[in-house]
C-alpha cells in the first residue's frame, strides 16, 4: 500500500509542487505525493523553468488550498516554509516533518531567485532520496523483509 505524503508551502506555487513532482518521479511505487498551500496562489514561472531543466513539467499544476485536506488520511506532512510550518492544520496520525529551505523571493534580483530555486530544487531532491531510502527500508524491516546484505571485502 502506498504511503501518502502531503507537501505544504505558503501558496502551493513554488516548493510544494516541485516536491510533489520530484517524489512522483523518484518513487511513485511506494508513495502517493500531493501538495497544497496554506492560501493558494499562482504557480511561479521560475518554478516551472527550473523543473523543466530536470525534465519535469509542472506547467499544468493548479495550486490548491489545504482547507479541504485535514479530513483526508495522510501518512506524512512535510512543510517547506516557515509560514506553512506555523499555520499547518493537524493531521491525526500523520508524521509532521519540516524542511527548512532558503526563501528564493527574499531578493528582488531575478537571477538570484533563479539560482536559489535551483538550489532549493536540488536540496528537495536530495532530501527526498534520503526520505525514500529510510521509509522504504523501515517498512521492509517492519514487514520482516530484510534488504540484501552486502559483503565487504577487506
Amino acid at each position: 500500500m502506498k504511503r501518502t505524503v502531503l507537501f505544504l508551502c505558503a501558496t502551493n506555487g513554488v516548493q510544494s509542487p516541485m516536491a510533489e513532482a520530484l517524489l512522483r518521479r523518484i518513487d511513485s511505487e511506494h508513495f502517493e505525493p500531493m501538495s497544497a498551500g496554506i492560501e493558494p496562489g499562482e504557480l511561479h514561472p521560475l518554478a516551472k523553468k527550473v523543473m523543466r531543466e530536470v525534465g519535469i513539467s509542472i506547467d499544468d499544476v493548479r495550486p490548491s488550498s489545504i482547507r479541504p485536506l485535514p479530513a483526508r488520511n495522510v501518512d506524512f506532512v512535510i512543510t517547506l516554509c516557515e509560514h506553512a510550518r506555523a499555520n499547518s492544520p493537524q493531521f491525526p496520525g500523520a508524521e509532521h516533518i519540516h524542511w527548512h529551505l532558503e526563501e528564493p523571493f527574499a531578493t528582488t534580483d531575478i537571477q538570484k531567485q533563479e539560482r536559489i530555486l535551483r538550489i532549493v530544487r536540488d536540496q528537495i531532491t536530495q532530501r527526498l532520496h534520503l526520505f525514500v531510502l529510510v521509509q522504504v527500508r523501515a517498512r521492509q524491516v517492519t514487514a520482516g523483509v530484510h534488504p540484501p546484505s552486502r559483503a565487504i571485502n577487506a
